[in-house]
């Protein structure tokens, strides 16, 4: 037995497998081990461990009839008798030796038992070689075989992989192309209010100045005692006409960075109509007032129910737009 189990590990597999296939065989010997091997690639180098529930079972009913490995593992199969194996007349089982009968008489009672005649001639040294050489050529196939079928499972996997890959990657590219937009949209959303914000800056620095120039000329006059000049009119717009009862006023409008904007008016128009005008016409975003540089004067909400002749606007008049 030593020799045929050596000789299976010799070719590559491990003894407790071999141990395993000597067991299940019951010691049938090289070429029985050998046919076990190959019809179960799939049992582990370890040992097995008795189910702890099957020898619950056995211990608990002795003298039931074994129909498991484990409960007749002295039994052998027909074909491998020898001279001294013995037959069990009751279940046609066979056993190896007569200790092997005595024990499954204990377990199972059975008591009518008879010797075998059939010899069976033990495996020269070139029969169990070529037993060997086909055992070896049959591994070389299983292996081969099981190689190819290896190689198919790692392409699939890899053609997973792959694909896998490639769906994060345009995952990948879509997110970051939806970042990219956003953060454009932020930065330009981030201009126009640093824009906005500068604009109003500007204009009101420019009223600062008037108001502070307003100011200086208002205390000159007073320390001088000079009459109250009237307001200067804008260089680019047409002499005043002589006091009458003018029709039209002509009004200009300084717009923060923005070139000064003149437009006639009737003298009946309410102020509200100049709004009307900046916004539909010329387009003038968000909210906004209207006054004069001289006398200092922001209208108010009542104010642009009144006509620009009311609001003493005409003829001509310089107005500016600040932004609230």
């Amino acid at each position: 037995m030593g020799s045929d189990i050596d000789t299976l590990v010799g070719m590559g597999f491990s003894r407790g497998k071999v141990q395993k296939a000597w067991k299940a065989v019951k010691g049938a010997g090289l070429q029985p081990a050998m046919d076990w091997l190959l019809s179960h690639p799939e049992v582990s180098d370890d040992p097995e461990e008795e189910p702890q529930g099957q020898s619950l079972a056995a211990s608990a009913n002795p003298t039931s009839t074994e129909t498991t490995a484990d409960a007749d593992e002295d039994e052998i199969q027909p074909g491998e008798q020898t001279a001294q194996s013995l037959r069990c007349n009751e279940c046609q089982k066979l056993f190896k030796d007569p200790a092997a009968a005595e024990r499954h008489a204990i377990r199972t009672q059975h008591q009518d038992f008879s010797e075998s005649t059939e010899v069976i001639k033990p495996l020269t040294e070139e029969e169990k070689q070529q037993k060997l050489v086909e055992l070896k050529a049959r591994l070389a196939e299983k292996r081969a075989e099981q190689a190819m079928i290896s190689a198919e499972e790692e392409k699939v996997a890899e053609r997973l992989r792959r694909k896998a890959g490639r769906d994060m990657s345009e995952i990948r590219a879509e997110l970051e192309a939806a970042e990219m937009k956003k953060m454009l949209a932020a930065k330009k959303q981030e201009k126009e209010d640093d824009r906005a914000r500068r604009a109003k800056i500007k204009a009101q620095i420019e009223q600062d100045k008037l108001e502070r120039k307003a100011k200086r000329e208002a205390a000159k006059r007073e320390q001088t005692g000079a009459a109250v000049p009237a307001p200067t009119p804008v260089s680019n717009l047409p002499p005043a006409a002589p006091k009458g009862n003018y029709t039209d006023a002509r009004l200009q409008i300084r717009i923060p960075n923005a070139n000064p904007l003149t437009q006639t008016f009737s003298a009946d128009s309410k102020l509200q109509q100049v709004f009307d005008f900046l916004v539909n016409e010329k387009g003038v975003a968000g909210s906004f007032t209207l006054g004069t540089t001289f006398p200092r004067k922001t209208f108010g909400p009542d104010d642009q129910t009144k006509t620009l002749k009311e609001l003493n606007l005409v003829p001509s008049c310089a107005l500016i737009l600040q932004y609230k």
